[in-house]
């Protein structure tokens, strides 16, 4: 078994006094406190870092689908289905609640 490792931090009295408080509620130790809370942090932070790397992911393969259905639309037969779309598209975000401007994702045209 390895030898566990001493971390050393400093906290102003009250912020001791509240950790040691918050420790004794739970009837643990002040080290198992800080310990549980330092493994959740770095737990949470990965799972930060994940969250942040699909959300990414899915808004790159949005704005791609977004601008291929709009180059299909925009070659499409009928001259004003795009537009028609796009009204759509302005309409449904409304209905939902959401920002339907360029900036936000779709159509500025609406």
């Amino acid at each position: 078994m390895t030898r566990p490792k001493s971390l050393q931090v400093h906290v102003t009295v009250e912020l001791a006094e509240r950790v040691r408080a918050a420790a004794k509620r739970r009837e643990i130790s002040v080290s198992e406190w800080i310990r549980s809370l330092l493994s959740q942090a770095c737990e949470n932070d990965d799972l930060a870092s994940k969250l942040e790397t699909s959300v990414d992911r899915v808004s790159r393969q949005s704005v791609f689908t977004m601008v291929g259905v709009d180059a299909l639309l925009a070659g499409h037969a009928d001259h004003g289905l795009r537009e028609r779309a796009h009204q759509a598209y302005a309409r449904k975000c409304k209905e939902l609640g959401l920002s339907a401007n360029a900036g936000e994702g779709g159509s500025d045209e609406a």
